[in-house]
């Protein structure tokens, strides 16, 4: 559900709220369908208005709540449906591997952001590219997922929450359980 729909559809709820405390609230009636009726067209104009104030832009949503963080510096990221993250910093221009398909990559990572002194491998600095079959699980969920996205000669930083990582447990005692992970990857060739 889209953002602006939850929004809609959360007013509405608590106009509905309203209205029903307003109804509950008001002095009774002799006649329980005139309180019925009372209530059903106060909640109605209550979620009318609402909805009409949500989808014209109203000040009934604070400014904040589709503010962009500034202080995000991954703001100019795209966010995939799973939660990676991820900037091309330079096009490929040939083909998209297909799953089971063996990929040669070059890698640096890091934990805390991009160039921190936290660096836990880097195939550039061994000189020596890394191939893996891409889609198989051979390895972390975030690289199938972008390796299988990339054309050959295309570079992108990706952030890879815990998730698409090792998760809670980590690995080889360098990368600590429940870390975000942060890559410079470079479709190298396909094999």
């Amino acid at each position: 559900m889209k953002l602006s729909t939850k929004l809609i559809v959360g007013f509405a709820l608590i106009g509905s709220l309203s209205a029903a405390y307003g109804y509950s609230s008001s002095s009774p009636s002799n006649n329980k369908n005139d309180n019925r009726r009372s209530f059903l067209h106060k909640t109605a104009l209550t979620t009318a208005a609402t909805v009409a104030g949500v989808s014209s832009g109203s000040t009934l949503i604070p400014k904040s709540a589709f503010a962009e963080d500034s202080n995000d510096p991954y703001a100019d990221y795209t966010t995939t449906e799973s939660g990676l993250k991820f900037k091309v910093t330079k096009e490929g221009t040939g083909a998209v591997p297909s799953p089971g398909q063996t990929v040669k990559a070059h890698y640096t990572g890091w934990l805390d952001s991009f160039d921190s002194i936290k660096k836990f491998d880097s195939s550039r600095d061994r000189g020596r590219p890394f191939t893996f079959r891409v889609g198989a699980g051979q390895v972390i969920r975030g690289w199938d997922e972008t390796f299988l996205d990339m054309k050959v000669g295309e570079r992108r930083n990706i952030v890879i929450p815990p998730r698409l990582g090792y998760g809670d447990r980590g690995a080889g005692g360098i990368i600590p359980g429940g870390a975000t992970l942060y890559f410079d990857v470079e479709l190298l060739a396909i094999q």
